[in-house]
Protein backbone atom coordinates (compact mmCIF):
# COMPACT_ATOMS: atom_id res chain seq x y z
CA UNK A 1 0.00 0.00 0.00
CA UNK A 2 1.05 3.05 -0.90
CA UNK A 3 -0.13 6.02 1.00
CA UNK A 4 -1.20 9.53 -0.78
CA UNK A 5 1.50 11.98 0.82
CA UNK A 6 1.15 15.89 -0.67
CA UNK A 7 4.05 17.86 0.14
CA UNK A 8 6.09 15.98 2.91
CA UNK A 9 8.78 13.67 1.81
CA UNK A 10 7.87 9.98 1.75
CA UNK A 11 9.89 7.23 3.79
CA UNK A 12 9.62 3.39 3.96
CA UNK A 13 6.46 1.69 1.93
CA UNK A 14 5.72 5.12 0.82
CA UNK A 15 8.99 5.52 -1.16
CA UNK A 16 8.34 4.59 -4.88
CA UNK A 17 10.92 3.45 -7.81
CA UNK A 18 14.03 5.68 -8.28
CA UNK A 19 15.99 1.72 -8.27
CA UNK A 20 18.34 3.48 -10.99
CA UNK A 21 18.93 6.91 -9.05
CA UNK A 22 19.91 4.77 -5.97
CA UNK A 23 22.02 2.64 -7.42
CA UNK A 24 23.43 5.47 -9.59
CA UNK A 25 24.12 7.55 -6.36
CA UNK A 26 25.93 4.50 -4.91
CA UNK A 27 27.92 3.75 -7.45
CA UNK A 28 28.70 7.72 -7.80
CA UNK A 29 29.79 7.84 -3.79
CA UNK A 30 32.23 4.88 -3.91
CA UNK A 31 34.64 7.30 -5.62
CA UNK A 32 33.07 11.26 -5.57
CA UNK A 33 31.24 13.24 -3.37
CA UNK A 34 28.19 14.44 -5.34
CA UNK A 35 25.72 17.13 -5.92
CA UNK A 36 22.28 16.21 -6.16
CA UNK A 37 20.26 18.66 -8.32
CA UNK A 38 16.64 18.87 -8.76
CA UNK A 39 14.12 21.05 -9.42
CA UNK A 40 11.78 21.92 -6.62
CA UNK A 41 9.02 18.52 -6.07
CA UNK A 42 10.74 16.09 -7.93
CA UNK A 43 11.34 14.33 -4.66
CA UNK A 44 14.92 15.13 -3.99
CA UNK A 45 14.31 15.34 -0.07
CA UNK A 46 13.01 12.01 -0.29
CA UNK A 47 15.81 10.27 -2.16
CA UNK A 48 18.03 11.74 0.38
CA UNK A 49 16.30 9.98 3.26
CA UNK A 50 16.02 6.70 1.33
CA UNK A 51 19.95 6.55 0.56
CA UNK A 52 20.20 7.32 4.27
CA UNK A 53 17.95 4.30 5.57
CA UNK A 54 19.45 1.95 2.98
CA UNK A 55 23.30 3.29 3.33
CA UNK A 56 24.26 0.37 5.70
CA UNK A 57 23.61 -1.89 2.83
CA UNK A 58 26.24 -0.33 1.16
CA UNK A 59 28.69 -0.29 3.84
CA UNK A 60 27.88 3.65 5.39
CA UNK A 61 26.88 4.65 8.49
CA UNK A 62 24.84 7.92 7.37
CA UNK A 63 23.35 10.77 8.77
CA UNK A 64 20.98 13.66 7.26
CA UNK A 65 20.83 17.46 8.09
CA UNK A 66 19.28 20.88 6.60
CA UNK A 67 21.84 23.56 6.08
CA UNK A 68 18.08 25.92 6.22
CA UNK A 69 18.28 25.49 9.99
CA UNK A 70 21.94 27.68 10.26
CA UNK A 71 21.84 30.96 9.98
CA UNK A 72 25.83 31.55 9.78
CA UNK A 73 29.37 29.36 9.44
CA UNK A 74 29.35 28.93 12.95
CA UNK A 75 25.68 27.06 13.16
CA UNK A 76 26.39 25.04 9.95
CA UNK A 77 29.10 24.05 12.17
CA UNK A 78 27.05 23.33 15.32
CA UNK A 79 24.56 21.44 12.98
CA UNK A 80 27.25 19.29 12.14
CA UNK A 81 28.79 18.36 15.44
CA UNK A 82 24.85 17.90 15.84
CA UNK A 83 24.62 15.26 12.99
CA UNK A 84 27.66 13.78 13.43
CA UNK A 85 26.49 13.10 16.98
CA UNK A 86 24.15 10.91 15.59
CA UNK A 87 26.42 8.37 14.27
CA UNK A 88 27.34 5.45 15.74
CA UNK A 89 30.91 5.70 15.67
CA UNK A 90 30.22 9.22 17.67
CA UNK A 91 32.02 7.82 20.83
CA UNK A 92 35.25 7.24 19.84
CA UNK A 93 34.76 10.27 17.54
CA UNK A 94 34.40 12.47 20.68
CA UNK A 95 37.38 10.93 22.77
CA UNK A 96 39.59 12.07 19.24
CA UNK A 97 38.43 15.28 19.32
CA UNK A 98 39.12 15.60 22.96
CA UNK A 99 42.70 14.72 23.28
CA UNK A 100 43.78 17.04 20.77
CA UNK A 101 43.30 21.00 19.55
CA UNK A 102 39.61 20.67 19.68
CA UNK A 103 39.75 19.29 23.33
CA UNK A 104 39.86 22.90 24.90
CA UNK A 105 36.83 24.23 23.24
CA UNK A 106 34.72 21.32 24.33
CA UNK A 107 35.07 22.87 27.59
CA UNK A 108 33.78 26.36 25.84
CA UNK A 109 30.73 24.67 25.45
CA UNK A 110 27.94 25.68 27.07
CA UNK A 111 26.06 21.98 26.48
CA UNK A 112 26.84 18.74 25.21
CA UNK A 113 24.11 15.92 25.92
CA UNK A 114 25.08 12.44 23.99
CA UNK A 115 22.43 10.71 21.96
CA UNK A 116 19.92 13.19 20.44
CA UNK A 117 22.11 16.02 21.19
CA UNK A 118 22.93 20.06 21.06
CA UNK A 119 25.59 21.93 20.75
CA UNK A 120 26.22 25.89 21.90
CA UNK A 121 29.81 27.18 21.20
CA UNK A 122 31.30 30.10 23.10
CA UNK A 123 31.80 33.32 21.44
CA UNK A 124 35.62 32.10 21.68
CA UNK A 125 34.69 28.58 20.00
CA UNK A 126 32.34 30.53 17.06
CA UNK A 127 35.35 32.45 15.66
CA UNK A 128 37.18 29.27 14.93
CA UNK A 129 34.07 27.88 13.11
CA UNK A 130 36.62 26.69 10.04
CA UNK A 131 39.04 24.91 12.28
CA UNK A 132 36.63 22.59 14.64
CA UNK A 133 34.65 21.63 11.56
CA UNK A 134 38.05 20.70 10.05
CA UNK A 135 39.54 18.82 13.04
CA UNK A 136 36.22 17.17 12.79
CA UNK A 137 35.52 15.94 9.27
CA UNK A 138 39.56 14.64 9.54
CA UNK A 139 38.51 12.16 12.31
CA UNK A 140 35.63 11.34 10.23
CA UNK A 141 37.69 10.73 6.81
CA UNK A 142 40.28 8.92 9.49
CA UNK A 143 37.62 6.45 10.91
CA UNK A 144 37.79 2.76 10.05
CA UNK A 145 33.73 2.68 9.05
CA UNK A 146 32.65 4.59 6.25
CA UNK A 147 30.43 7.59 6.99
CA UNK A 148 27.80 9.32 4.68
CA UNK A 149 26.87 12.99 5.50
CA UNK A 150 23.84 14.37 3.68
CA UNK A 151 23.20 17.94 3.55
CA UNK A 152 20.42 19.51 2.11
CA UNK A 153 19.08 23.00 1.53
CA UNK A 154 22.96 23.83 1.21
CA UNK A 155 21.92 27.13 -1.02
CA UNK A 156 19.49 28.23 1.28
CA UNK A 157 22.65 28.05 4.06
CA UNK A 158 24.47 30.24 1.10
CA UNK A 159 22.09 33.08 0.50
CA UNK A 160 22.14 33.53 4.65
CA UNK A 161 25.82 34.00 4.36
CA UNK A 162 24.63 36.36 1.31
CA UNK A 163 22.43 38.71 3.27
CA UNK A 164 24.89 38.55 6.40
CA UNK A 165 27.25 40.23 3.69
CA UNK A 166 26.13 41.22 0.58
CA UNK A 167 29.90 41.43 -1.23
CA UNK A 168 29.68 37.58 -1.21
CA UNK A 169 32.88 37.78 0.55
CA UNK A 170 31.73 35.21 3.34
CA UNK A 171 30.10 32.97 1.02
CA UNK A 172 33.29 32.68 -1.07
CA UNK A 173 34.95 32.08 1.82
CA UNK A 174 32.94 29.28 2.92
CA UNK A 175 32.36 27.58 -0.36
CA UNK A 176 35.79 27.68 -0.48
CA UNK A 177 36.85 25.91 2.70
CA UNK A 178 34.11 23.62 1.92
CA UNK A 179 35.59 22.73 -1.00
CA UNK A 180 39.34 21.92 0.33
CA UNK A 181 37.88 19.72 3.23
CA UNK A 182 36.22 17.61 0.47
CA UNK A 183 39.39 17.29 -1.88
CA UNK A 184 41.18 16.50 1.15
CA UNK A 185 39.19 13.57 1.47
CA UNK A 186 39.96 11.82 -1.91
CA UNK A 187 38.88 8.75 -3.43
CA UNK A 188 40.05 6.84 -0.70
CA UNK A 189 38.93 8.53 2.56
CA UNK A 190 36.31 7.10 4.92
CA UNK A 191 33.94 10.18 4.53
CA UNK A 192 31.74 10.65 1.56
CA UNK A 193 29.06 14.13 0.87
CA UNK A 194 25.89 14.62 -0.83
CA UNK A 195 24.50 17.81 -0.87
CA UNK A 196 21.36 19.17 -2.31
CA UNK A 197 18.76 21.63 -1.93
CA UNK A 198 15.29 23.00 -3.67
CA UNK A 199 17.71 25.68 -4.78
CA UNK A 200 20.03 24.41 -7.67
CA UNK A 201 23.84 25.44 -5.54
CA UNK A 202 24.54 25.59 -9.19
CA UNK A 203 22.52 28.51 -9.57
CA UNK A 204 23.52 30.32 -6.27
CA UNK A 205 27.04 29.65 -7.44
CA UNK A 206 27.28 30.70 -10.84
CA UNK A 207 25.09 34.16 -9.41
CA UNK A 208 28.23 34.58 -7.16
CA UNK A 209 30.84 33.45 -9.95
CA UNK A 210 31.87 31.08 -7.72
CA UNK A 211 31.12 28.21 -9.69
CA UNK A 212 34.76 26.74 -9.10
CA UNK A 213 33.94 26.08 -5.36
CA UNK A 214 31.69 23.24 -6.43
CA UNK A 215 33.61 21.99 -9.73
CA UNK A 216 34.75 18.83 -7.54
CA UNK A 217 31.29 17.40 -7.02
CA UNK A 218 30.05 14.98 -9.39
CA UNK A 219 26.74 16.68 -10.18
CA UNK A 220 23.73 14.14 -10.58
CA UNK A 221 20.40 15.50 -12.16
CA UNK A 222 17.07 13.80 -10.57
CA UNK A 223 14.05 14.07 -12.93
CA UNK A 224 10.73 13.78 -12.91
CA UNK A 225 9.09 9.93 -13.10
CA UNK A 226 8.58 7.75 -16.66
CA UNK A 227 5.46 8.10 -18.09
CA UNK A 228 5.67 4.19 -17.13
CA UNK A 229 6.32 4.85 -13.58
CA UNK A 230 4.00 7.58 -13.29
CA UNK A 231 1.25 5.63 -14.71
CA UNK A 232 2.33 2.67 -12.14
CA UNK A 233 2.30 4.67 -9.45
CA UNK A 234 -1.04 6.42 -10.10
CA UNK A 235 -2.41 2.75 -10.47
CA UNK A 236 -0.62 1.51 -6.84
CA UNK A 237 -2.31 4.91 -5.69
CA UNK A 238 -5.62 3.69 -6.69
CA UNK A 239 -5.52 0.63 -5.44
CA UNK A 240 -4.21 1.32 -2.31
CA UNK A 241 -6.80 3.81 -1.57
CA UNK A 242 -9.56 1.44 -3.70
CA UNK A 243 -10.21 4.47 -6.07
CA UNK A 244 -11.73 3.14 -9.04
CA UNK A 245 -9.46 4.66 -11.87
CA UNK A 246 -9.67 3.82 -15.45
CA UNK A 247 -7.37 3.79 -18.04
CA UNK A 248 -8.74 6.53 -19.75
CA UNK A 249 -8.61 8.81 -16.55
CA UNK A 250 -5.05 7.66 -15.76
CA UNK A 251 -4.48 8.73 -19.89
CA UNK A 252 -5.54 12.53 -18.60
CA UNK A 253 -3.98 12.72 -15.61
CA UNK A 254 -0.55 12.36 -17.27
CA UNK A 255 -1.22 14.13 -20.48
CA UNK A 256 -2.57 17.18 -18.39
CA UNK A 257 0.37 17.04 -15.81
CA UNK A 258 3.17 16.77 -18.69
CA UNK A 259 5.65 16.78 -16.14
CA UNK A 260 5.38 13.79 -14.23
CA UNK A 261 7.11 14.61 -10.93
CA UNK A 262 5.86 13.08 -7.90
CA UNK A 263 4.20 16.50 -6.25
CA UNK A 264 1.82 16.77 -9.20
CA UNK A 265 1.11 13.22 -9.20
CA UNK A 266 0.13 12.96 -5.51
CA UNK A 267 -1.50 16.15 -5.65
CA UNK A 268 -3.89 15.47 -8.44
CA UNK A 269 -4.81 11.69 -6.63
CA UNK A 270 -5.67 13.76 -3.65
CA UNK A 271 -7.91 16.04 -5.52
CA UNK A 272 -9.45 13.34 -6.89
CA UNK A 273 -10.15 11.89 -3.46
CA UNK A 274 -11.65 14.78 -2.27
CA UNK A 275 -14.18 14.97 -4.88
CA UNK A 276 -14.88 11.54 -5.34
CA UNK A 277 -18.88 11.12 -3.81
CA UNK A 278 -18.43 7.55 -3.84
CA UNK A 279 -15.69 4.56 -3.43
CA UNK A 280 -17.86 2.30 -6.25
CA UNK A 281 -17.66 5.30 -8.85
CA UNK A 282 -15.33 4.84 -11.41
CA UNK A 283 -13.07 7.46 -12.00
CA UNK A 284 -13.72 8.93 -16.07
CA UNK A 285 -11.48 11.85 -17.62
CA UNK A 286 -14.56 14.24 -17.10
CA UNK A 287 -13.98 14.20 -13.04
CA UNK A 288 -10.14 14.45 -14.15
CA UNK A 289 -10.71 17.59 -15.65
CA UNK A 290 -12.96 18.75 -12.91
CA UNK A 291 -9.73 18.11 -10.26
CA UNK A 292 -7.82 20.44 -12.37
CA UNK A 293 -10.27 23.07 -12.12
CA UNK A 294 -10.35 23.03 -8.63
CA UNK A 295 -6.65 22.79 -8.53
CA UNK A 296 -6.56 25.99 -10.25
CA UNK A 297 -8.81 28.10 -8.50
CA UNK A 298 -7.76 30.83 -5.93
CA UNK A 299 -8.18 28.81 -2.70
CA UNK A 300 -5.04 26.21 -4.55
CA UNK A 301 -2.64 29.43 -5.15
CA UNK A 302 -0.14 27.87 -2.35
CA UNK A 303 0.46 24.62 -4.11
CA UNK A 304 2.06 27.08 -7.09
CA UNK A 305 2.80 30.25 -5.72
CA UNK A 306 6.02 29.11 -4.53
CA UNK A 307 7.00 28.94 -8.06
CA UNK A 308 6.59 32.57 -8.36
CA UNK A 309 7.62 33.09 -4.73
CA UNK A 310 11.54 31.60 -5.05
CA UNK A 311 12.46 33.71 -7.85
CA UNK A 312 13.67 36.82 -5.77
CA UNK A 313 15.12 34.09 -3.14
CA UNK A 314 17.08 32.31 -5.78
CA UNK A 315 17.97 35.24 -8.09
CA UNK A 316 17.91 38.49 -6.51
CA UNK A 317 17.59 41.67 -7.49
CA UNK A 318 17.10 42.69 -10.64
CA UNK A 319 17.12 39.29 -12.63
CA UNK A 320 14.22 37.99 -10.76
CA UNK A 321 12.12 40.48 -12.41
CA UNK A 322 14.14 39.47 -15.86
CA UNK A 323 12.92 36.12 -15.61
CA UNK A 324 9.52 37.22 -14.24
CA UNK A 325 9.10 39.10 -17.87
CA UNK A 326 10.69 36.23 -19.65
CA UNK A 327 8.42 33.32 -18.31
CA UNK A 328 5.22 35.52 -17.98
CA UNK A 329 6.34 35.86 -22.33
CA UNK A 330 6.07 31.70 -22.51
CA UNK A 331 3.31 31.07 -20.90
CA UNK A 332 0.89 33.33 -23.06
CA UNK A 333 1.59 30.79 -26.26
CA UNK A 334 1.02 27.48 -25.30
CA UNK A 335 3.81 26.57 -27.93
CA UNK A 336 6.28 29.08 -26.27
CA UNK A 337 8.30 31.69 -27.45
CA UNK A 338 11.43 32.05 -29.30
CA UNK A 339 14.68 32.88 -28.00
CA UNK A 340 14.76 36.46 -30.46
CA UNK A 341 11.19 37.04 -28.90
CA UNK A 342 12.90 37.14 -25.09
CA UNK A 343 15.70 39.07 -26.03
CA UNK A 344 13.31 41.71 -27.34
CA UNK A 345 11.55 41.63 -23.91
CA UNK A 346 14.42 42.45 -22.22
CA UNK A 347 15.27 45.14 -24.56
CA UNK A 348 13.46 48.01 -22.42
CA UNK A 349 15.43 47.37 -18.94
CA UNK A 350 19.02 45.69 -20.70
CA UNK A 351 19.83 47.92 -23.48
CA UNK A 352 23.22 46.56 -24.38
CA UNK A 353 23.11 44.26 -26.83
CA UNK A 354 26.20 42.26 -25.47
CA UNK A 355 25.05 42.29 -21.77
CA UNK A 356 21.28 41.23 -22.92
CA UNK A 357 22.60 38.40 -24.91
CA UNK A 358 24.82 37.38 -21.88
CA UNK A 359 22.48 38.11 -19.12
CA UNK A 360 19.33 36.01 -21.18
CA UNK A 361 21.31 33.20 -21.88
CA UNK A 362 21.96 32.78 -17.73
CA UNK A 363 18.33 33.09 -17.18
CA UNK A 364 17.55 30.55 -19.87
CA UNK A 365 19.72 28.21 -18.24
CA UNK A 366 18.42 28.76 -14.91
CA UNK A 367 14.66 28.37 -15.70
CA UNK A 368 15.84 25.08 -17.50
CA UNK A 369 17.53 23.57 -14.67
CA UNK A 370 14.95 24.48 -12.04
CA UNK A 371 12.36 22.82 -13.92
CA UNK A 372 10.28 26.03 -14.79
CA UNK A 373 10.80 25.83 -18.69
CA UNK A 374 12.10 23.31 -21.54
CA UNK A 375 13.65 24.30 -24.61
CA UNK A 376 11.93 22.66 -27.62
CA UNK A 377 14.86 21.01 -29.69
CA UNK A 378 16.15 21.68 -32.90
CA UNK A 379 13.54 25.11 -32.96
CA UNK A 380 15.35 27.36 -30.74
CA UNK A 381 12.27 28.06 -28.60
CA UNK A 382 11.11 27.69 -24.95
CA UNK A 383 8.58 26.24 -23.16
CA UNK A 384 6.70 25.62 -19.57
CA UNK A 385 8.05 22.35 -18.40
CA UNK A 386 4.43 21.53 -16.89
CA UNK A 387 1.28 22.21 -18.55
CA UNK A 388 -0.25 22.49 -15.27
CA UNK A 389 2.00 25.10 -14.07
CA UNK A 390 1.49 26.82 -17.10
CA UNK A 391 -2.02 26.97 -16.55
CA UNK A 392 -1.92 28.50 -13.03
CA UNK A 393 0.96 31.16 -14.71
CA UNK A 394 -1.64 32.02 -16.99
CA UNK A 395 -4.96 32.36 -14.95
CA UNK A 396 -2.81 33.34 -11.56
CA UNK A 397 0.31 35.33 -12.50
CA UNK A 398 0.18 36.71 -15.55
CA UNK A 399 -0.70 41.14 -15.77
Amino acid sequence: MVTNCVGSPVTGKDFFAREGEQAFCWECLATDHLLLLAPRRVGKTSLMLKLQDTARDHGYDATLFSGAEAQDEAGFIVRLYETVGKLGSWSSIQQRLANGPVGRFFQSLHSVELGPFSVEFSREAEAKWEMLGERLIRVLDQQQEKSLILVDEVPIFILSLLRLDPSGERARRFLNWFRSIRQRSGSSGSLRWLLAGSIGLDTVAARLNLGDTINDLHIFHLGAFTREVAEDLLDELARSHELPLSSEASERILDRVGWTIPFYLQLVFSELRGQQPSARTRVTPERVDQAFESLLRPAKKAYFDFWRQRLVEELGKPDADFALILLNAIAVDPTGASRSTLSQCLAKPIRNTEQRRDKLRYLLDVLVNDGYIVEVEGIDRFGFRSPLLREFWVRRVLP
